[in-house]
């Protein structure tokens, strides 16, 4: 398959549908189901298992690889994510290589893609949901061509707290103030109707980073999995995984009340 760009893909139209890169443009989302198989994930899940009951300091506050969620009802702290996590796993690391995610997403871009950024989250029962938002965020070189790939290790339904997006939305671009913050979106002021990217363990949802999207809360009683990808094309800005881990935790940093600051730390 050659895409507009003049790109060779990899993409295997017998198993892909052929307007894939036409839905995810018009739409700033696509899912693409049964990517990987039930032994694979089961795999990651179990990886996951062991990587987080290896050492107490993965889940530590000060950690600056874990992040928290409070309880929706009781506002207990609750571990909720692992960023980055494919350092911590090889089978995660070869998942974020897979030519299966690879094919699919540099047909999206017409050209190769680079990983950007990589996380596990948790979503424990009870654990609060995410606000809207959007992932670009105006930092100096912040590529235009981030999108993320959600590989479904859990299913993701209504009831769990399930990944919502606002379809054709990332063609108005950036909602916030161009400031170098996080911004929520007051979804009231977003045209259209939240879609659940209702995923099946293995199936695949991507999303691009002006695609404004929200998570309600985990109100089952298990967790609701998911391995999230971040990807920017190779033409924006080639190879910045490093790099926006250190702008990332620095950030943190400068985020973090003074007196705080040296207890973080990075395991």
């Amino acid at each position: 398959m050659t895409t507009t760009s003049g790109y060779a893909s990899n993409l295997d139209e017998t198993l892909y549908p052929p307007d894939l890169a036409d839905s995810y443009h018009r739409d700033g989302y696509v899912i693409v189901p049964r990517v990987f198989t039930a032994t694979e994930v089961q795999r990651l899940a179990d990886e996951a298992d062991s990587v987080i009951a290896s050492e107490a300091s993965l889940t530590d506050v000060n950690n600056l690889r874990a992040r928290f969620q409070p309880h929706v009802q009781t506002g207990e702290l609750l571990f909720d994510v692992l960023d980055p996590f494919a350092d911590l796993s090889p089978v995660a690391a070869s998942v974020s290589r897979d030519r299966r995610i690879l094919d699919v997403v540099e047909t999206l871009y017409g050209e190769r893609a680079q990983l950007f950024k990589d996380k596990l989250i948790l979503k424990p029962p009870g654990a609060c949901g995410a606000s809207c938002h959007q992932d670009w965020i105006s930092w100096p070189d912040f590529p235009n061509s981030f999108l993320t790939v959600v590989l479904a290790i859990d299913p993701f339904r209504p009831d769990n707290g399930g990944t919502q997006v606002y379809p054709g939305q990332h063609r108005r671009g950036y909602l916030s103030l161009s400031d170098g913050r996080h911004h929520s979106l007051d979804r009231s002021a977003i045209n259209g109707q939240p879609l659940l990217l209702e995923l099946a363990p293995g199936d695949i949802a991507i999303f691009s980073a002006f695609t404004p999207h929200f998570s309600d809360p985990n109100a089952s009683d298990r967790p609701r999995r998911g391995y999230f990808l971040s990807y920017n094309a190779h033409s924006d800005g080639g190879d910045q995984y490093a790099a926006h881990y250190r702008e990332f935790h620095q950030w943190i940093r400068r985020r973090t009340p003074s007196q705080d600051r040296r207890k973080l730390f990075f395991r």
